[in-house]
C-alpha cells in the first residue's frame, strides 16, 4: 500500500515537483521499476507522488551510486573531476549509507534555506567563518579524532572544535581549550549538536568563562530539547538561535524562522507527510518523506528521512507560505507508546520534561508496554525534586498504570554515532502499523 500525501505542490514547487519525478523515472536505473505506479502526466502530481512506493535507507546502501544517478552523468568521469565524491552518512552502525556527494548543490541548498530566517541569509554567504561543535563522524569524511592541532582543524573558514566521539568524556582541559578556540577564531556562525553546546556552555557557565557570541547559532544533527536551550542561553543569553533539519542525502530542508515554526526549502526539497493513524497523532503528525530537488547527480524520490514533523497548525506570523511545521517531533525509532498502546513522540515527552528545574539530560526507556525506566541527571542537590517531579509528568503521559522506575546517572553517553537517544522501546514493534495507508483515505 502507498502512502497518503497531504503535502500539496503549487507554483514554483510544483513545477521542481514535476521535473524531479519525471527525470528520475525516465533516467535513474533504480526506479524503473517504480514506473508502473505513476498514474501519468494527467494527473496531478501530488497524486502522483502519492501512488509512488516509499525509499529507504537499505534502497540507498544497494543501489547507490549508479542507481540513482541519471543518465547522462557518469560515475567515474564525475569522481576523477572532482564534481562528486562518495561521503558517509552519520547514522548508527546498522543504519549508515554512502551517498553520491555534489558540494555546489549543497551549497546552494545551504544558501535557500539561509533565507528562511530573517538576517540568517546575510551570515551564509558561502565565505562566513563558521565553527562546528559535533561528532568528529558528522562531518562528511572528514574525522577530526586525536590530539590535532587548531590548524589541523581548521579548513579555510570553517574550525572544526571537537576531537572526541562521545562529549561525556570531555575532561575541563578539552572544553577550556574549545572555548579560547571560539573566542580566537570569532565565527560569526556556530554549527552545533544541541547536546554537545550544552555541555560545554554549562561547563562554561559553572567555571566563569565567558566568550566572544557569533551572530547566530544553528542547531542541527540531532533533536533539540528544551534542556539544551536552556543551558546553551547560560552562556549566550541573547544570540539568535535556530534549529535547521535537514540529512547528507537530502541536503537543507527546514530552517526554523526567527518566530519558531519550521518552513520548507521548496528550491531544493520537496516533503510528503504519511500521517500516523488518528490514535497515534495523525493527521497532524507524519513521517517526512523527502525528494531532492534540482541535484543534477542524484535521483532522491519519497526518501523516509527516519523523522516526524507536526503541520502548523495555523500561518506563520512571520508571513512566510509553504510548507510549514510546527515543530520536529523526534525520530520514528524513538517513539515510545502508553499503557494503552497510542505512541509517544520524543516531541511530546520533551514538552513534559523540558522545563523540570535541576534536570540536565535524561533518557527514558520503554522495556515493554507497562514497565519503563527514567535514566537522569540531575544539578547537585537537584537529584530528588527532578525524580519527583519526571514521575509524575511520565505517569500522566503514560497512564497511571504505568511502572516507572528512576535511575540517576552521572551521564548518559552517547550512542556509537555519537548522537544521543533521548527516548527509545526495548521491545519489537512495526512502525508501518502505526502509520495511515491509502487505502485507509475516503
Amino acid at each position: 500500500m502507498t502512502a497518503s500525501s497531504i503535502t500539496p505542490a503549487s507554483g514554483a514547487s510544483r513545477t521542481l515537483s514535476v521535473a524531479a519525478l519525471e527525470s528520475a523515472l525516465a533516467d535513474a536505473p533504480f526506479y524503473q521499476r517504480w514506473r508502473n505506479h505513476d498514474p501519468g502526466p494527467l494527473s496531478h502530481i501530488d497524486g502522483r507522488y502519492a501512488a509512488l512506493p516509499i525509499l529507504t535507507k537499505r534502497d540507498i546502501r544497494v543501489h547507490m551510486p549508479k542507481g540513482f544517478i541519471p543518465r547522462g552523468r557518469d560515475f567515474k568521469t564525475g569522481i576523477e573531476s572532482g564534481a562528486i565524491e562518495l561521503v558517509t552518512t552519520s547514522g548508527t552502525s546498522d543504519d549508515r549509507a554512502t551517498i553520491v556527494w555534489h558540494q555546489p548543490w549543497w551549497d546552494a541548498s545551504e544558501h535557500a534555506a539561509a533565507r528562511l530566517h530573517a538576517g540568517l541569509d546575510r551570515v551564509i554567504n558561502g565565505s562566513q567563518r563558521e565553527a562546528v561543535l559535533a561528532t568528529p563522524l558528522c562531518a562528511g569524511n572528514i574525522c577530526h579524532i586525536g590530539d590535532l592541532s587548531m590548524a589541523e582543524r581548521t579548513m579555510g573558514r570553517l574550525l572544526f572544535l571537537n576531537q572526541k566521539p562521545d562529549p561525556t568524556h570531555w575532561t575541563s582541559g578539552d572544553m577550556e581549550r574549545m572555548l579560547d578556540e571560539l573566542n580566537r577564531f570569532a565565527p560569526e556562525l556556530l554549527e552545533a549538536d544541541p547536546a554537545y553546546l550544552a555541555i560545554l556552555a554549562r561547563h562554561a557557565a559553572n567555571k566563569g568563562i565567558t566568550v566572544q557570541a557569533p551572530r547566530f547559532i544553528s542547531l542541527t544533527f540531532e533533536f533539540p530539547s528544551r534542556l539544551h536551550y536552556r543551558q546553551i542561553r547560560r552562556l549566550f543569553p541573547l544570540t539568535p538561535i535556530l534549529s535547521s533539519y535537514g540529512s547528507t542525502e537530502t541536503g537543507h530542508v527546514f530552517t526554523e524562522c526567527e518566530r519558531g515554526h519550521f518552513h520548507l526549502n521548496a528550491d531544493y526539497c520537496r516533503v510528503d507527510l504519511q500521517p500516523l493513524c488518528a490514535r497515534h497523532g495523525g493527521p497532524a503528525i507524519g513521517r517526512m518523506l523527502a525528494t531532492i530537488l534540482q541535484n543534477p547527480w542524484v535521483s532522491l524520490l519519497r526518501f523516509d528521512v527516519g523523522d516526524l514533523g507536526r503541520l502548523a497548525a495555523a500561518p506563520c506570523p512571520c508571513g512566510r507560505a509553504g510548507l510549514t511545521l510546527d515543530s520536529i517531533e523526534g525520530r520514528t525509532r524513538d517513539l515510545t507508546f502508553t499503557t494503552d498502546g497510542d505512541a509517544v513522540t520524543l516531541g511530546a515527552v520533551d514538552r513534559r520534561l523540558g522545563d523540570i528545574e535541576g534536570l540536565l539530560a535524561y533518557r527514558i526507556e520503554q522495556h515493554d508496554r507497562e514497565n519503563y525506566r527514567f535514566l537522569f541527571v540531575a544539578e547537585p542537590g537537584a537529584e530528588a525534586t527532578v525524580s519527583n517531579e519526571s514521575s509524575a509528568r511520565l505517569a500522566a503521559l503514560y497512564g497511571t498504570s504505568a511502572r516507572l522506575t528512576t535511575q540517576r546517572e552521572s551521564a548518559i553517553v552517547a550512542e556509537q554515532s555519537g548522537k544521543f537517544r533521548l527516548a527509545r522501546t526495548l521491545f519489537t514493534w512495526d512502525p508501518e502499523t502505526l502509520f495511515e495507508q491509502e487505502t485507509d483515505r475516503p
